[in-house]
């Protein structure tokens, strides 16, 4: 069953920087690159109409969160990251289950290097600069933070790269017979939902990551 969602929330789920404005969304701080790519897309999903300069006014609220994927996925124009500043991050250079935590990570000043959303057959890794060793630490806590220890960015020590996982609720484990800590099998969707509350939360993400530098910082001197 196709899954409906809010135009607003399809967008924040894969990064797109916009504004409210009654029922019109405005991309007046978006940059030129995304543009051209959410035109393309609104062109795919038939709606191309309802855009005119840097507005949108969707004829609906909802749209069909998958055909929303596949109208991304077919209108990236590259296969590289570009890491940068968060209103320079190219969304059409990532992979659309991650494009949205590549950009919120990067908003609350976690900005990475790489990443990949797994395809669908691995889990979704994120990678960052080297000597950024601090910054899976600090992922890994915004994620227990916001998740109550049930989200994961998992990492070896002193490694600048890591992956996303979701760990089994207590009474899954009890129907699995999993033993503590267990995984929860793959499920590609909650990225979206990774990214959508990193975003959600970003003001107070932002303080926590700041704090956190301070903190380390402080313990390098």
């Amino acid at each position: 069953m196709a899954k409906q969602i809010t135009w607003e929330r399809a967008l924040v789920r894969t990064g797109f920087l916009f504004e409210k404005e009654g029922d019109a969304l405005l991309f007046h701080y978006e940059n030129h690159q995304n543009l051209q790519l959410l035109e393309r897309m609104l062109k795919d999903l038939g709606v191309a109409d309802c855009w005119q300069m840097m507005r949108f006014v969707p004829r609906e609220p909802e749209v069909d969160e998958e055909a929303f994927l596949q109208a991304f996925h077919a209108n990236r124009r590259s296969r590289e990251d570009f890491p940068g500043e968060v209103d320079a991050i190219l969304l059409h250079s990532l992979d659309p289950y991650i494009a949205g935590i590549v950009r919120w990570c990067t908003a609350i000043g976690i900005p990475t290097a790489m990443s990949c959303d797994g395809h669908g057959r691995r889990h979704a890794s994120l990678y960052f600069q080297k000597g950024d060793e601090q910054y899976p630490v600090m992922l890994e806590s915004c994620l227990s933070l916001l998740s109550g220890g049930k989200w994961q960015f998992k990492y070896q020590y002193q490694s600048a790269a890591g992956h996303f996982l979701m760990r089994l609720s207590q009474q899954e484990m009890r129907e699995r017979g999993s033993v503590p800590g267990g995984e929860r099998t793959y499920e590609q969707t909650w990225l979206l939902d990774v990214a959508e509350a990193l975003q959600d939360h970003q003001n107070l993400l932002g303080e926590v990551v700041r704090s956190m530098k301070t903190v380390i910082s402080n313990q390098s001197r």
